[in-house]
């Protein structure tokens, strides 16, 4: 069932409920899901794409570059997002125009029954954004469910069908949609049949590289030597392909930075609450920090939730970088959301050898995650 916030709330009916999410085990296992999830593409006509309340780059572009994706097979894609695409990310809506991919909004009936719901960049199904047109689909099984994530911290559950998730450890879903294409690109037999000529066309290529970069703020919020390797090994593979696209004065992107500079603009809207949280700065142990009471929270509470959350993120990116070591942001949710404070910690780029995600064990906090170098947890408040 839904609430009010159109948040999928988890019930002991949920069949996927409890299965803890976990790395593949073997290269065999991974090769099993991909084999299934390219049958169900294959097999289906109607895709219609899911990701999490508020989504952030990520969890948007993951959204769109399976459409993409979808569309190669010259196969039905929508998607569905609460609200509007943020302006720092109007591309990517142009995109989906381009490849015929309608976006369903908060108020649209989903008159169409989906084959197969693509679940993107979603820790668990209490997450997963929707509406009450489409909830039946994902709890009465009336659709396959598939699933891209790299969320594997604290409890992180499935939300697709068993055998058909690809989760893994990643620097964000959009590196492993970006595997998941390589894979397929090494299977002649199918992309021949589908006539897929430019599996990584320009649109998905930009796509892909969007969610990576956003998700990581550039490589910065990456700790570990492996994925460190593996976010530069995608990044220089499909910044090849979107340099050789490229086309002289045609105002389209050619390099990462310039993704990068895009996903780093910010609206007026986004400077007010920026500046105004910045008022709360504090400076403590080598620790720039914004903590806002429940009061303080509350003055927050009319802005819009969407843009709230991201101008927090970039401001608890700010003080990182301004403390040389840590930057940390608190805040209570509104009561009609959660009875959570919410908590995001970053640290500096120039920090090595720490992974923020010891503190969750350390704390025995199990609702929360991140990367090495950023991770965001919440508590109740009556704790």
């Amino acid at each position: 069932m839904e609430n009010e916030t159109g948040v999928f709330k988890q019930s002991s009916e949920t069949q996927n409920a409890g299965r803890r999410k976990h790395d593949f085990r073997t290269i065999a296992e991974k090769n099993r899901t991909i084999d299934s999830i390219i049958h169900v593409i294959t097999e289906n006509d109607s895709f219609l794409m899911l990701g999490h309340k508020i989504p952030d780059e990520d969890c948007i572009a993951s959204m769109v570059s399976m459409g993409i994706i979808i569309t190669k097979f010259n196969k039905n894609a929508s998607l569905y997002l609460r609200n509007q695409i943020p302006e720092t990310l109007e591309y990517l809506k142009k995109i989906c125009t381009y490849n015929n991919i309608q976006i369903f909004s908060n108020d649209d009936i989903l008159t169409a029954k989906p084959d197969v719901i693509c679940v993107l960049d979603t820790p668990k199904p209490a997450h997963i954004d929707s509406n009450p047109s489409i909830m039946p689909y994902l709890t009465n099984k009336r659709a396959r469910v598939i699933e891209f994530d790299h969320h594997l911290a604290a409890d992180a559950e499935y939300c697709g069908d068993e055998g058909y998730c690809f989760v893994a450890r990643a620097s964000s879903t959009c590196e492993i949609l970006g595997h998941f294409c390589c894979k397929l690109d090494n299977k002649p037999d199918v992309v021949e049949k589908y006539d897929i000529r430019d599996l990584f066309s320009r649109n998905l290529v930009l796509s892909i590289l969007t969610g990576m970069i956003g998700d990581t703020k550039y490589g910065l919020t990456l700790k570990s030597n492996r994925e460190i390797f593996f976010y530069n090994l995608f990044c220089q593979y499909f910044a090849e392909i979107l340099k050789k696209t490229y086309r002289k004065n045609s105002g389209n992107y050619s390099s990462l930075h310039e993704i990068y500079k895009t996903l780093q603009g910010v609206s007026e809207d986004e400077k007010e609450i920026y500046l105004k949280l910045l008022e709360k700065d504090k400076y403590a142990k080598h620790i720039h920090y914004v903590v806002l009471n429940e009061e303080e929270s509350r003055k927050f509470d009319e802005m819009d939730q969407g843009l709230f959350i991201k101008t927090i993120k970039a401001v608890t990116d700010f003080l990182a970088e301004k403390s040389g070591t840590f930057g940390m942001a608190a805040y209570y949710d509104k009561p009609e959301i959660s009875d959570l404070i919410q908590f995001r910690v970053r640290t500096a780029g120039n920090v090595v050898n720490i992974d923020l995600r010891d503190i969750l064990a350390t704390l025995s906090l199990t609702d929360g995650g991140g990367h090495p170098g950023a991770i965001a947890f919440r508590v109740q408040k009556k704790k």
